[in-house]
This record gives C-alpha cells, structure tokens and sequence, in this order.
C-alpha cells in the first residue's frame, strides 16, 4: 500500500484533494499551494498556482475553483490560466466551507459568523446574505435541484431551496451530525458511547493509531448523490443516513454492513454514477458503501492520517479513489469498482422509485403493456416490436399509440420501439429532399427558422435551461448523463410544494398553470416521426403520457395548457385539441405555428407567413374564428435572429397580449368584431425598468398583464433569466408616446446661428421635466382610453372574471375626465380657447363639466364659459 502514497509538499499539512469532472486532472491544494496533475501525463511536472493558506475547503466547478480559509476570506481561481479571479468576500471569523452553485456561477459560503452567504462570479458585488444565528461548518450543494445542505455547530443540517432570489428553508435534521464542543479523543473511545465535541476555531488535536498528532475534525457535510435526488449525511453515531429530497421527513435508508467505522467520519462521497459511495474516517479505514443493497462491499487501510476524499475515472472505464492526508501526501486507490453510464435509479427503479403514486402507477402500467405485448415470446417481458404483433398495432396507430389504463392509476407510456403502421411513407421523396416547406407557400428561412417554443423558455446555459417561467411558477430542466432532471416551483410556496422527476425523453417544451405542467419531447432532433407529450397535475395525483405521430421532418412547435384543454400544435400547422384526461377531441390545420397560448375560452395562436413576417389567429376552443390570418407586428432582423417572441400571454381581462424582441407590450383590442381588431402598444418594458431598476443594464423577462400592471422578471447583466430566478416584479402601464413639449423648449433656446446655448439651468431642471413626463395628461388620456375600451368589451361579452370589474371600469371614466380637465387647464393657461373647447367636449361626466366652467370663470373666459354652459344644457335635454 506503501506504494500508493505520493508526497506532492515536502513541509506536509492538511492535503486538500479533487478530481477534475473528466478524470484527466488531479488538483491538490496544501498550505497556500494548488497543484495541478496532468494524469495523462504523469511524467510533466504539476502546475503550481499561490492560493490562500490554511485553506478549510477546496471545491471545483468546471475551470474554476474556490477557496475558503482559516482567516475569513473565500478566493476564486482559473484552473486553465492557473491565476487568481481575485477575493470573493471577507470575515473576520473563519470561513469553514465554500460551494459553487446555479451550474457553477455562483459560490456559497459560510463559517463561524454565521451567515450564509451566496455571491455570484460575474458581479462580485452582488452579495446576498443570510443570518442563521449559529456557526456554520459545512455546506453541501445540489446542482440538479438547487439546494443547499447547510450544517450548523449545534449539530443541525438545514436544507434550503436557491431555486429563486431569496432561499426557502425546506427542512431542519435536527442534532444529527457532530456539534462544536471540546474533547480529547484516544484509542479507546467506545463506538456506542460517542461524545463529540469540536473547537471549530481551532484545530482539535486527535491522536491516529500510532500515536502520532493530527488536527482533523470529524465531517459534518453531508453529500449529495449526482442525480440530486438523495442526500448521505454522516451522523455523530457514525452512521450514514440517507434521505430522498422528495420527502425529507422519512429517512430512506441507512447504510449497514459488517465492516463500519470505529471512529468518527472525515469526509464521505457518492460516485460519479450514483452506485457507491466511499467513506473515510479517523480509523484510518476507506470503506465503500453499495446504493442498491445498502452495504459495506469493499474496505481498505489507509496507511497516512486522511482528511479529503475524491473519486476520478481512469481511461479503462474504472473508478479511482485519492485521499488527501495530513501530512502532505496523496493515498492512490486505484480501479476499486467499474464506472458505468447507467445511474445507480436506473438499477433501482423498482425498489427506490416512491416519489408518487403517480410514477409507479406508470411503471405498472408500462410492464403490464410490455408484458402483454411479449407474452407470447416467453421469458422476454419487456420486449417490443416484434413481428408477431404487426397486424394488431397497425389498427391503433391512428390514435397516436395512447395507453389506457383501465386501473384508474393514471396513463402509461407505450413501448418507443413500437412501429407505425399507418405512417405515410415518402422514402423515395426524402431521398431528394435537403429542405422542407411546411406551408403550400414557398417560406424562405434565410431569417427566422422555426424551432420549438415554450413561454418564457431559455436556452442551455451550462447544463441547465428554463423550460417555462409564468407568473405562477416556474420549471427547469438539468442535463444528466443519459436523462434530465425537471423540477417544478412556484412563487407562492404556499399554492404547491415543489417537486421534481426524472426525464427520459427529453423534454424540450412545458406549459404551466396553477393546475398542473404539461411537458412534450418535439421529435425535432430524432427524426422518428414521433412525439411524446406528458401532463401532470401539481398535487401528483392525476399523470398521462402519450406519444403522437407525425409527418416526416415535422416537429411540436408549441404547446399550451389551459384550465379545461391542452392544445399541442406542429411545424406544419396541425393543431390538435385534448381534454385534460389525455383524449383527442379535435384536430385542424393552418399555417405553420410559431407559438400558442389559450385561455378558458379562448386559443391564440402566432402562424409564419413568410421569412420574416407572422400571422396571427384568434378562436374559440371550439374552432369559431375571431381572427384569422392577420398580420401580427412583431419585428425580426437579419442582425436578431432570435426567437421574435419574448412572452404571449392573456391577459387577467382576458384580451391577448404578445411582447417581442423590442421589449413593446402589445395588446389586442376590439378582435371580438371583424376586421376590427387593433394592437396597443401598452408599454415601452425597457424605458419602463430603466425608471424603476437601480443601475444599467437591467432587462425584463415578460410574464403577464395584470389589470393596468405589467408582471415580469428583472434580469441584470444578461439576455435570459439566470440561476437563481428573481421574483416578479410589476411595473404599471405607460403608453410610449412621444411629447413635443420638450421639443419646442429646446426650440426657444437656440441662438440666431441655430445652435443650442448650454445652459445649466437645463441640466437642474432635466429631473423635474422627467417627473412631468411621468404624469403626462395627453398620455393619461390615450392610456385611460385604450384600457376603457378593453375593458368595456371584456365586460360586455362576458370574458371577464373579477367582480370589480364594473367599478375599475367607472374608476377608469373619472381618470379619464381628470387627464382631460388637465389638458383643458394648460390650454386656458395658452389662451388656446378653440382647444379648450375641442378638449370640453370629449369630457364625459357633468361634474366634469362643471370643474371646466369654474376654471373658465376663474380666467375670465366668458365665452368659453357660455359655450361649455350650452354644452351642458344640450347633454341634459339629451338625457331627458
């Protein structure tokens, strides 16, 4: 064993030791020196990068790695330009542990101040701090569901959510893992009797087995599994408890065996692929532990005093395991199991999958669908596709292969493997064919290319993308080795709790109410004619999976999800229409679709009409047109080749609304009439947030509309939402219109040469103008208006859900008046009698009327006066 141990600091201390993520890189960092071995290259001498010393953690994250040390300070490095990215933040007590998290771009630390706090790597000054009122020693982070394992000196574990701004504290162990306290521990300490006590300040000194002197601290961090769904917490009675994220409460299971540890736990770590996990310990003994039976399986003696533990994979698919000392040297355990792709939950679907009655109802319903499918084939369950069963499947095809379960346990996945009788075949056609137009009309894509879209959807940033943000939750996607993890929030932790589940198929779109998610897999990308769509309720409950047919190069372009249907729509203008029990109810054809979104009663859907221009079309959700056809105007550039369409959407009235790249809301008014249908630019986002938002370079992300408020969600320094999602914020409407009165100020001051004089009573008075523009009374006018008249048309067919509707609508008549009366006062001010009048007329209330003829009194109008009085007189006999 001698053999394997390697002596990198001559001066020994504590050696911190990490695998890089593919295996080709060692990083060992020992007092304030980091290591770098090439393991390709065992022969080339280590790069060697200063770092702080007396590091406490050493943490690795793609090319960077991040520091945390005994004098309070947190430093971040570039592990290919071998250099420090400089301090990320400072205490004046020490710093125990630091992680990288949200896909490595951002580190969370902690130590004995007892604040947590999270730092993001592009903006160090966006530092966002949580008291816990107790020492922290250790933290552990899970990437595929954004949540921390915090330990604490007392001995709690508390896990947190940082899937938004501002972490949720999920769950508390409570005294399960070591507490901070003074001991002295010696050969003799009894296994069923532990008191640990640690002094995390200072280094406690425990005696090894020859009697030599080591400052390691038994492990309070627990670790998380690579698919994020369990957590193995090292207990102070030296067990490992392991628990599912789904279910805090219960304990999942304990790791047992004949070989276990004699003293306390130094550090634990799953695999890369989730079957084992390795643990080391004051006893000096490496022990690795099975996932699947739940047992010690392999032990060894480590010859130097441990105090990390890291596993790697070599080029012959085998795992490694290198353990870092106390005196500067690195312990080799080499090839201790086989690594595989198959993640530890594939084995153990059967066992361990209890997250929901819902999955295993699917499971069932899938092995009694394979096993009815192969029952003639012996032994074989769970193959498909056979030859034999050809002539029966081909009469089903036609109904997209959807499985029934007759059980009431929800609805099952079919076999992918199963073959589409009824498929059309164009095999001598595809043979020829490069390009494909979706619609009768020759379309050219030099412009815009039709891809998948789902309402508020990211790209892959990392590992990791949004797969729909709406105002009341949110889910996203995290790429795995051989599947994806989704996980489900929301804004209101109090609607629904949070959920996730494995993907299998790739799911690239999502639709989201307060009911439920429906997911699909597009078929873009594998080009088997096939799709798969999947709806699940929040309170996993009710579960359906269905897979659809489609024409060759066809794919799902969007999908909506509504109160009463689900409408699932194609590159090739196929629109179909489900009940939320997963059944077919209608099916139509139109342009190729870009997006859609419906409502209780309504579907709106955005077709392409050529390169760079897009229709749009608006039905009841039994197929009556509203609109059809009519052109939507949106923008698209040959510069921005992205997606045109930043958020679609219905507003709370019930009236469409569409926000492109140009960040203008744009809300259809007056579609219930033909040809009559007009779209109001509501809002300018960007001249919006700019107002509201402390610093540049804030954009918005759309979620909805509100009554007369605009939600969405602030986004700074980047073009997409980011990790962790910043709660919503409103912003009330403001119709850009453009004032000349700023116009003809600027006119009156230039001189006779016709330049501008600089003058700085200008620059004193830009704020106050500013604050003018805000109450612009000829914006007012058109804003109370235009929101009137969406309003009145909402009310009066009907569409309109909240009862305060008839009383916002009166509300909206008196502001209306009031900008107007503003309006009628400056022109009186001018002497502008012909407008005063112009502006008298469009008032609508006698009160206001009455404040008109006072103001015309007060200036000696009498003409103006006479004239409004008979105006009056005229609306009264009117009325009469």
């Amino acid at each position: 064993m001698e053999d394997n141990v390697k002596s990198l600091f001559i001066s020994g201390g504590k050696t911190l030791s990490r695998y890089s993520e593919t295996g080709d890189k060692l990083y060992v960092c020992c007092k304030g020196l980091l290591k770098i071995l090439d393991l390709t290259n065992p022969e080339q001498e280590p790069e060697t990068i200063e770092v702080l010393p007396d590091a406490n953690s050493f943490e690795l994250s793609n090319k960077f790695g991040v520091i945390t040390s005994k004098n309070g300070q947190c430093e971040c490095y570039d592990l290919e330009d071998f250099k420090s990215l400089g301090s990320l933040t400072r205490s004046a007590l020490p710093l125990f542990d630091g992680v990288f998290t949200h896909g490595g771009s951002q580190v969370l630390c902690g130590g004995s101040d007892g604040e947590l706090k999270l730092i993001n790597l592009k903006d160090k000054f966006s530092l966002k701090k949580l008291n816990l009122n107790e020492k922290i020693t250790a933290i552990s982070y899970n990437n595929v569901g954004d949540l921390a394992s915090v330990s604490l000196a007392n001995g709690d574990v508390v896990i947190y959510s940082y899937s938004s701004a501002d972490p949720v504290k999920l769950h508390t162990f409570s005294h399960l893992v070591v507490e901070k306290k003074e001991i002295e521990e010696d050969n003799d300490m009894d296994s069923d009797t532990d008191s640990l006590d640690l002094n995390l300040d200072d280094d406690t000194q425990i005696k090894d087995s020859s009697a030599s002197k080591s400052t390691i601290s038994p492990s309070t961090k627990p670790d998380w599994a690579p698919n994020g769904d369990l957590i193995a917490i090292p207990t102070k009675t030296r067990d490992i408890q392991v628990y599912d994220r789904s279910n805090f409460d219960k304990m999942k299971f304990q790791f047992r065996g004949t070989t276990t540890h004699d003293k306390p736990i130094i550090e634990i770590r799953w695999s890369p692929d989730g079957k084992y996990l390795a643990s080391v310990g004051l006893d000096n003994k490496l022990i690795l532990w099975n996932t699947k039976s739940q047992k010690s399986i392999k032990s060894w003696r480590v010859p130097k005093n441990p105090c990390s533990l890291s596993w790697g994979k070599s080029g012959s698919d085998q795992f490694n395991i290198v353990i870092g000392s106390d005196s500067g040297e690195i312990i080799h355990f080499d090839s201790v199991v086989e690594s595989t792709k198959q993640s530890y939950l594939d084995d153990m679907a059967d066992e361990f999958d209890d997250d929901s009655e819902i999955e295993g109802a699917e499971k069932e319903a899938k092995k009694l669908a394979a096993y009815n499918e192969s029952e003639d084939e012996g032994d074989d369950v769970g193959l498909s596709g056979s030859d034999g069963e050809e002539d029966l499947t081909g009469l089903f095809e036609a109904e997209d292969e959807f499985v029934i379960d007759n059980d009431n346990q929800g609805y099952a996945e079919p076999s992918r493997n199963k073959k589409r009788a009824l498929t059309p075949t164009t095999e001598g056609l595809n043979k020829k064919r490069t390009k494909v137009n979706f619609n009768t009309r020759n379309i050219d894509v030099s412009l815009f290319t039709l891809e998948p879209f789902s309402v508020g959807s990211t790209p892959w940033n990392s590992n990791r993308r949004y797969l729909t943000i709406t105002p009341v939750g949110y889910s996203w996607s995290v790429e795995q080795e051989g599947f994806n993890t989704i996980t489900v929030s929301f804004f209101d932790r109090s609607l629904h709790r949070e959920y996730h589940f494995k993907d299998s198929d790739q799911m690239e779109l999502a639709s989201m109410n307060e009911d439920g998610i429906l997911l699909a897999s597009s078929g873009r990308k594998n080009n088997k004619r096939g799709a798969t769509i999947m709806h699940r309720s929040h309170d996993q409950i009710h579960s359906w999976v269905r897979d659809i047919s489609l024409l060759p190069h066809e794919f799902i372009s969007s999908i909506s999800l509504g109160s009463s249907a689900v409408f699932v729509c194609t590159s090739t203008g196929f629109v179909r229409r489900y009940s939320l029990f997963g059944r077919l109810e209608r099916i139509e054809r139109m342009a190729p679709v870009v997006a859609c979104i419906n409502s209780e009663k309504y579907l709106f859907t955005v077709t392409l009409t050529s390169s760079s221009n897009f229709s749009f079309n608006l039905q009841d959700l039994d197929g009556k047109y509203y609109q059809r056809n009519e052109y939507l105007p949106i923008q698209l550039t040959s510069i921005n080749k992205k997606h045109p369409i930043k958020g679609i959407f219905f507003s709370s009235d019930g009236d469409p609304c569409i926000v492109g790249q140009d960040n203008y809301l744009l809300v259809l008014s007056r579609w219930r009439d033909p040809l009559q249908a007009t779209w109001i630019p509501l809002l300018d986002a960007n001249e919006g947030v700019k107002k509201i938002a402390a610093g540049d370079n804030v954009n918005c992300w759309p979620l909805g509309l509100f009554k007369d408020q605009f939600n969405f969600v602030a986004i700074r320094g980047s073009e997409y939402p980011t990790f962790p999602l910043a709660l919503p914020a409103e912003l009330p409407v403001r119709l850009p219109v453009s004032s000349n009165k700023q116009d003809k100020k600027k006119k009156k001051k230039m001189d006779e040469f016709g330049e501008e004089l600089g003058d700085d009573q200008d620059n004193d008075k830009s704020d106050e103008e500013d604050d003018k523009d805000e109450n612009d009374p000829e914006e007012e006018v058109v804003r109370y208006t235009a929101l009137g008249e969406l309003l009145n048309d909402a009310i009066s067919n009907d569409d309109v859900l909240d009862e305060t509707a008839e009383e916002r609508l009166k509300e909206l008549s008196i502001k209306y008046d009031s900008a107007l009366l503003k309006q009628f006062i400056e022109s009186c001010n001018e002497s502008n009698l012909r407008d005063a009048f112009y502006l008298a007329n469009k008032l609508r209330d006698d009160r206001a009327l009455m404040a008109a003829t006072k103001v015309a009194e007060r200036l000696e109008y009498v003409s103006l006066v006479n004239k409004i009085n008979k105006l009056r007189e005229s609306r009264m006999f009117d009325d009469e």
